[in-house]
């Protein structure tokens, strides 16, 4: 039984790198491998400002306008070689996710999915070296499979709807700018992770939280939260034409 009982209309939807798992340096770094092919060396700040969040295909583009070089053909598959390199055998779990997925589970049972901008093998892959995958089961979304990345709030979107939950339902947990805004486009409750305390909210509505080991007790309150500020005009439903 859950310490913290969760309102039974509530569904929990986590981004995965950076909040389930920190495998955002190993992305990173792969992304910045390609760069050093293309003659352009960054350090870690420029790399968590440049990619954090980002397709990769955009960060390729980045890099290319910033070097004058294009990308090496095979550029995505030099990229995903080398994090997979970087990030071995085992990923460790964000510092308290393992005691938040069980306290949530036992208080809502399937009522959570991942919804990333990751390929569905990684995010499948990441989740079972971190040794969490059967909190989740099959109830894993890619962007990919929707050709929509955060901050397009449709993947956000089609999660809920093949989950048979609606937006106001879910109380999405979130550590990147995109993200955030994805969510509260999707019109949905934003719980956003940060490591440092002092950080503020992206936008303002969303509640930052430093200790995943909080999460269950944020969740239970989370029918008390509004929905962010929307920071752009909301995209049409998933399936739409406008």
């Amino acid at each position: 039984m859950s310490e913290f009982p969760v309102r039974a209309d509530e569904f929990v939807v986590f981004d995965l790198d950076g909040v389930l798992v920190d495998t955002q340096d190993a992305e990173n770094g792969g992304i910045a491998h390609v760069g050093e092919m293309m003659g352009l060396r960054l350090d870690k700040d420029q790399r968590d400002e440049l990619f954090s969040g980002k397709k990769m295909q955009e960060c390729f583009d980045l890099m290319a306008d910033l070097s004058g070089n294009a990308p090496p053909q095979d550029a995505m598959v030099i990229a995903r070689a080398r994090c997979e390199e970087l990030i071995g055998d085992r990923i460790e779990p964000i510092d308290g996710v393992a005691y938040a997925l069980e306290q949530l589970t036992a208080a809502v049972g399937e009522r959570m999915c991942v919804a990333s901008n990751s390929p569905l093998a990684i995010m499948r892959s990441r989740l079972e070296k971190a040794g969490i995958l059967h909190h989740f089961g099959a109830r894993l979304f890619s962007a990919y499979d929707v050709d929509a990345w955060k901050p397009d709030p449709r993947l956000f979107r089609w999660a809920a709807e093949r989950c048979g939950v609606t937006p106001d339902e879910c109380v999405v947990v979130e550590d990147s700018p995109v993200g955030v805004d994805a969510a509260v486009a999707a019109g949905m409750r934003v719980l956003q992770y940060t490591a440092d305390p002092a950080t503020p909210p992206h936008r303002e509505g969303a509640l930052t939280f430093p200790s995943m080991r909080a999460l269950p007790r944020l969740v239970r309150d989370a029918h008390l939260m509004a929905p962010a500020a929307t920071p752009f005009a909301a995209a049409a439903p998933f399936g739409g034409t406008s």
